[in-house]
């Protein structure tokens, strides 16, 4: 129930890296180690998924604090597990990075998925690092590795 907390905790103890996993799926293995790199070396926990099916199940096997999803994955369609995430981790915050998303942002909201936010692919590092920070309500200053 600690993932519940979060909200909460905002004005206790600020939250760090290495208190989160993160959840990275996309089917580039060049992009995914892109992610596994820049992420562990902010000290955040980081798992990944090639596909949609990899993505439940790594969320079934235990703590993910954020997804960061491509939507174009060949071995299933990632739109269609948002009713599983909107119905199993409603709290889960999740962030789409890909290269077509006109109007799915809407699309998306109308039906009740938790998108946090949309990106464009390809997307800096350096913006993804800052919106997971700012999702998460990690104070990046307080991070001593650069």
């Amino acid at each position: 129930s600690c993932r519940l907390n979060l909200v909460s905790e905002r004005g206790s103890k600020m939250k760090k890296q290495s208190d989160f996993t993160l959840l990275f799926a996309d089917d580039e293995p060049s992009i995914r180690a892109i992610y596994i790199k820049a992420f562990t070396q902010e000290g955040y926990q980081v798992k990944f998924a090639d596909s949609a099916t990899e993505i439940l199940a790594e969320l079934k096997k235990g703590k993910t604090d954020l997804l960061v999803t491509d939507l174009e994955m060949p071995k299933a369609n990632t739109l269609d597990i948002f009713p599983i995430l909107k119905k199993n981790y409603p709290k889960l915050p999740v962030i789409v990075v890909t290269g077509h998303y006109m109007g799915l942002k809407e699309d998306f909201l109308s039906r009740g998925y938790n998108i946090t936010t949309f990106l464009n692919k390809p997307t800096e590092i350096s913006t993804l690092k800052k919106t997971i920070a700012e999702i998460l309500k990690i104070d990046v200053s307080l991070n001593t590795k650069k």
